[in-house]
């Protein structure tokens, strides 16, 4: 079988006509958070056979290096930095286990199809499908590609063009394999070489963002997903990207269209049932909803690798303030609890997924519903996932204090549902350390854990947490917090 770990067929991996030959810094690969090198054996320049090794490095510290040593075929495993290499065996975690198998697998898939396409040609579909790696072509730029292929790029679109891009600009921002592993650019956004790339906060790409990069600085979304992103190229106007904004203004000077944009306008609605924007306003709102949904997590997660954001997302910052956040409480006691974290937070940020107790504009509720009696009942507190769903406390009317009110969680495209009982039960489930994931009804975590990479300042939110209020971190956390809360208020919450 292909996929047995044997010395063979390691051997016929290293081996591979798709592995460098004469580069000893060997194959290097992306698969979702680790960074795979795979080399041939060499002799470096003291004599010692080096190589013939496969190393996986995982961004959350996880090492598993397989090498050949005289005749024997050798699998180790790391954990940590600071621990030392063990033997990976049957009695070994079942995450590692679980991690390296379907690793390996990958990287026999990959070998596999790159031996069968030899050289790709860079505007090929198969180059083209390669920069996306295990995640696949979203659906709706796989059907793009067809019509470029038959139009042409830079044919229906200004500006716009499909194809295949290194990480060579993203490297001016960061040099950090997470932070590369999070973007895949796939097109250019400008004739100036600003670029168009995919935010990879989903394993499915049809649901994750579209951002631009600037040829001279600026990272802004641009669309929420796939579907408003090719409704953005239907208006046929260059993106202008600057490190403070981004814009389409088409203007009474831009009279001539793309040769093929009325053939790009009519597919559009024939495969894909998608309305054209025609008009600047029409693109700002594509915009604004991209911006409102994302630009609060996306401007966290670039301050964790010191890229420069002070222009472009000075709007966040009057919602970061406390006298913002206090204003969710509509008059209410904002609960010692989340003051005191608030004062936390101030010095600890990237403590939990995602999460960040802030102000919101409190229209925000209309998105669920425009009954007043809801938007005094629902009190949003905090963001709770890279989507811009919602934490919130429930005033179910008993007359509880606010500390005592359940919290729910609201996410615009995939529903709502209760998560803990009250303050404190949601802050020990705070240390799961795990992004909510709504799927229309039912509120989950991720059940693999070990595959995402800690939050900066878990360890030391979780010691604030006992020093505070004496709570250990939860363990199990549908058992401990989310299925009595889902018990004793889910009925009433969906039935309100």
């Amino acid at each position: 079988m292909k996929y047995d770990f044997y010395i063979s067929n390691f051997t016929r991996i290293i081996n591979s006509d798709a592995v460098p030959a004469h580069d000893n810094s060997g194959l290097d690969l992306e698969f979702g958070n680790a960074e795979i090198t795979i080399k041939k054996p060499y002799i470096d320049a003291d004599g010692d056979q080096m190589g013939n090794s496969i190393f996986i490095l995982h961004d959350n510290g996880l090492c598993i290096s397989m090498r050949i040593e005289s005749d024997f075929l050798f699998t180790f495993y790391r954990e940590n930095k600071e621990d030392s290499f063990k033997i990976l065996e049957a009695a070994s975690p079942e995450h590692i286990r679980q991690f390296a198998w379907q690793t390996w697998t990958a990287i026999v898939d990959y070998i596999e199809k790159a031996e069968e396409e030899g050289d790709l040609e860079e505007d090929s579909y198969a180059a083209f499908e390669k920069q996306f790696g295990i995640y696949g072509v979203p659906y709706d730029l796989e059907r793009l590609f067809e019509f470029e292929s038959e139009h042409g790029g830079g044919t229906y679109a200004d500006g716009f063009c499909l194809t295949t891009i290194d990480k060579t600009g993203l490297k001016t921002y960061s040099e950090e394999g997470s932070f590369l592993r999070s973007f895949i650019e796939f097109a250019t956004a400008t004739a100036g070489g600003s670029t168009y790339a995919i935010w990879v906060i989903n394993e499915n790409l049809d649901k994750c963002p579209v951002v631009v990069f600037g040829d001279e600085g600026g990272i802004h979304p641009v669309a929420k997903n796939t579907e408003d992103f090719l409704r953005l190229l239907s208006y046929d106007v260059e993106i202008t990207v600057g490190w403070d904004s981004v814009y389409f203004y088409k203007g009474e000077w831009r009279e001539e269209e793309s040769e093929n944009r009325e053939a790009f306008v009519q597919w559009l609605k024939a495969s894909l049932e998608l309305d054209p924007v025609t008009t600047d306003e029409e693109a700002d709102l594509i915009l604004k909803a991209a911006s409102d949904q994302f630009a609060d997590s996306l401007y966290d997660f670039l301050i964790k690798y010191d890229i420069d954001v002070d222009e472009g997302f000075e709007g966040l910052q009057k919602y970061r303030s406390f006298s913002a956040f206090e204003k969710n409480f509509q008059g209410r006691e904002v609960p010692r609890e989340l003051v005191l974290l608030y004062d936390f937070q101030q010095d600890h940020p990237n403590y939990a997924q995602y999460f960040l107790l802030r102000g919101y504009d409190l229209s925000i509720l209309r998105n669920w519903s425009e009954n007043e009696a809801f938007q005094k009942a629902i009190i949003p507190f905090a963001r709770a996932t890279s989507f811009g769903a919602i934490y919130a406390l429930w005033d179910d009317g008993s007359g509880k204090e606010t500390k005592d009110m359940p919290v729910v969680v609201l996410d615009i495209e995939n529903g709502r549902d209760v998560v803990a009982e009250n303050v404190l039960q949601f802050l020990r489930l705070l240390t799961y350390d795990i992004e909510p994931v709504l799927d229309g009804e039912t509120f989950k975590l991720s059940n693999d854990r070990d595959s995402y990479a800690t939050s900066n300042n878990i360890e030391a939110y979780i010691e604030w947490l006992m020093e505070n209020f004496g709570l250990e971190p939860v363990e199990e956390p549908f058992e401990e917090i989310i299925d009595p809360a889902e018990d004793k208020y889910a009925d009433a919450f969906w039935n309100w």
